[in-house]
């Protein structure tokens, strides 16, 4: 129902405040990086080259070109309104758009001067919005560059005769330490040594389609260089993940195919494949849900506020496919980088977090009951007393037993020593190295002769009076820490006590 009014009275914003104020939405510059390219996916490009460099002038500058469908003169300017489309349009499946804001809001949250090119039926077609021409008018005022301009823009020689040229100039939040060409490209240097990664992460499903995706890899090059596509879900390295089931939550404006995968054991992993599993940061700080709007990576490594963080499920990853249809339901800002899942969808995505995370449980439980099982002799071992997990040295481990042996007397000060030790176990220092980067952790680093040493120990209390070995005995003592990580120990053992017998 309208309300009832005596008049109307148009109001136009200022052109000067209001796209100053929009310069500060919240764009990084790889985000607004990411924008530009939704534009070259959604234009069906097959290849999208970044440059970034200084111009004649030793100004800095960014170019983005792309061999996509290009637009005519009329198109592009549409597409240079600010809201040129409403959110509440339907999009094509492949469409990565959604406000009709990213293009310019994006670009000027890094830069004054945006300018696009576009080529299209042999046609050549080019508008610039100049924040500082905006400002002196304070008007809505579009330019059209005169072919002179145009043939001096930054990057213009490799447009294709069918494609788009968008060229950022005037970067004045480059945080640049000075003018010189030097800083200058320092500056640009650190932006973009984190675009590189956001780009490859963002669009990993592009560059490198996931099996069963049928669809063309995309060509996406840095400054020359292509990007190479990370596998968040081990689905092209050996060893692979375990693939869970694949589930569908169907809602009325479509269905979220939701898939999680368990990453192989850090144990299985080269050094290489573990770093790269990390992707930059650490497999627990990557857990979680991987949220992708036509395949464009919107959110990765959160559980949505639906389950926490934890050592258990650092292995669990969940992938998330949501169409673009229901963009509203899933509350996916301009940025496309802040999502939201409706509440319907966060009570069907509990259990299945609540299953998954039991099922990413294995690798560890097995594990587990493998160390609990051998024939080695543990010296710590894992006590549960009413919910409350603790670990406590094995007062009947023959190290143990052998310095009891030494001393006269009562062994009070031999007990008070084990009990601080027990107390005093970082377990969190422990857990957050583990975390980071389990293959680092190397507790034990023993020379020759010392590994020489512990093995006596372990050799008179296991036959003492003996002047050999038999194979349980010397299994027992090499399944055991930390000879069963040494990979000296058998045949240090073998020359200190030959091996006979069944």
């Amino acid at each position: 129902m309208e309300m009832d009014c005596l008049q109307e009275i148009e109001l136009r914003p200022s052109a000067a405040k209001l796209l100053e104020s929009m310069r500060d939405i919240g764009y990084s510059f790889e985000s607004a990086l990411a924008d530009i390219v939704d534009n070259s996916v959604s234009a069906d490009a097959t290849w999208i080259e970044v440059i970034n460099d200084l111009d004649p002038q030793d100004l800095p500058f960014v170019a983005i070109i792309d061999n996509g469908r290009g637009m005519s003169g009329d198109e592009l300017t549409a597409a240079m309104r600010h809201g040129s489309r409403s959110p509440r349009e339907s999009r094509g499946q492949g469409d990565l758009g959604r406000f009709g804001l990213g293009l310019k809001t994006a670009s000027f949250s890094q830069c004054r001067r945006l300018t696009v090119v576009s080529r299209k039926d042999g046609q050549t077609s080019a508008r610039c919005w100049d924040l500082d021409h905006v400002v002196s008018r304070d008007d809505w005022f579009l330019q059209i560059p005169a072919s002179t301009a145009i043939a001096q823009l930054p990057g213009i020689e490799n447009l294709p005769e069918t494609g788009t040229l968008v060229v950022w100039q005037k970067l004045d939040r480059l945080d640049a330490e000075g003018s010189s060409p030097d800083r200058l490209r320092a500056a640009m240097n650190i932006l973009f040594s984190l675009a590189r990664a956001h780009l490859a992460l963002t669009f990993h499903r592009f560059i490198q389609p996931e099996p069963g995706e049928r669809s063309n890899p995309l060509s996406l090059r840095v400054n020359g260089m292509a990007l190479e596509a990370p596998d968040p879900f081990a689905l092209h390295m050996t060893p692979r993940s375990e693939a869970h089931e694949v589930e569908i939550i169907r809602v009325p404006e479509g269905d979220v195919i939701v898939q999680a995968f368990t990453l192989p054991h850090h144990q299985r992993l080269t050094t290489s494949q573990l770093n790269a599993l990390s992707l930059g940061s650490s497999l627990s700080q990557t857990q979680g849900f991987y949220i992708y709007r036509a395949r464009r990576l919107i959110a990765g490594g959160t559980w949505l506020g639906l389950a926490r963080r934890s050592e258990i499920s650092r292995l669990l990853r969940v992938r998330v496919d949501v169409p673009t249809a229901l963009d509203n339901d899933w509350s996916i800002d301009v940025r496309k980088s802040r999502i939201r899942p409706p509440a319907a969808v966060r009570n069907r995505l509990r259990p299945l977090v609540e299953r998954m995370t039991s099922t990413a449980r294995r690798p560890y439980e097995y594990r587990g009951r493998s160390q609990a099982a051998t024939r080695g002799m543990p010296v710590w071992l894992r006590t549960l007393e009413r919910g409350q997990v603790r670990y406590e040295i094995s007062r009947d481990h023959l190290l143990v037993r052998a310095v009891r042996a030494l001393l006269d007397g009562p062994d009070d000060a031999l007990e008070a020593m084990l009990r601080g030790i027990e107390a005093t176990l970082p377990l969190d220092v422990i857990f957050s190295d583990m975390s980071d980067n389990p293959r680092q952790m190397e507790q034990c680093d023993m020379s020759d002769e010392q590994l020489r040493n512990l093995l006596a120990i372990f050799i008179d209390a296991v036959a003492p009076d003996s002047e050999a070995l038999n194979p349980e005995q010397a299994e027992r003592i090499l399944q055991t820490p930390p000879f069963s990580g040494d990979k000296r120990a058998r045949d240090v053992l073998a020359r200190m006590r030959p091996i006979t017998g069944n």
